[in-house]
């Protein structure tokens, strides 16, 4: 009873460390990203964003790293998780979704690079959420308007 339990509770928690949010972007998710990342928590992860594509008509998801700190990796994560990102867009690509990420600190960028595994031709990245929301916009002609009172 209480293992039952405790699955369950580190199940809430993988759920809400990697939330899907509907975005004002119309067809667009976002996955704000916090905490450690593993090799089990990245592919549960890009199952959740996976399957979440899949119930709705999606165009773009903004994945944002902002909350993944270089202390979040061991050094030997950082040419797994290179790899599981390109695995990500290239699956993303297939369901005709473009991924976008956000947030990448450089050192992470650095380790990234140096494994040689993102493919930068295939990678949009944004160094803030803002800007790959302005991307977004300028790309569908949306703009915001503000409000007169």
């Amino acid at each position: 009873m209480l293992q039952e339990k405790v699955k369950q509770l580190e199940s809430m928690i993988q759920d809400l460390s990697a939330p899907i949010i509907s975005s004002i972007i119309p067809d667009t998710i976002l996955v704000p990203l916090l905490g450690k990342l593993t090799d089990y928590r990245f592919n549960h992860i890009q199952s959740k964003i996976l399957m979440g594509c899949k119930t709705g008509h999606i165009e773009h998801a903004v994945i944002d790293f902002t909350g993944i700190t270089y202390e979040d990796l061991d050094e030997q994560d950082f040419e797994l998780l290179s790899r599981q990102i390109e695995d990500l867009t290239k699956a993303l690509q297939l369901m005709g979704i473009e991924a976008l990420y956000v947030g990448f600190a450089p050192v992470f960028i650095q380790r990234m690079v140096e494994y040689g595994h993102i493919n930068l031709k295939t990678i949009q990245a944004f160094s803030t959420f803002r800007t790959a929301l302005q991307y977004l916009m300028a790309k569908k002609s949306l703009i915001f308007e503000q409000k007169k009172n």
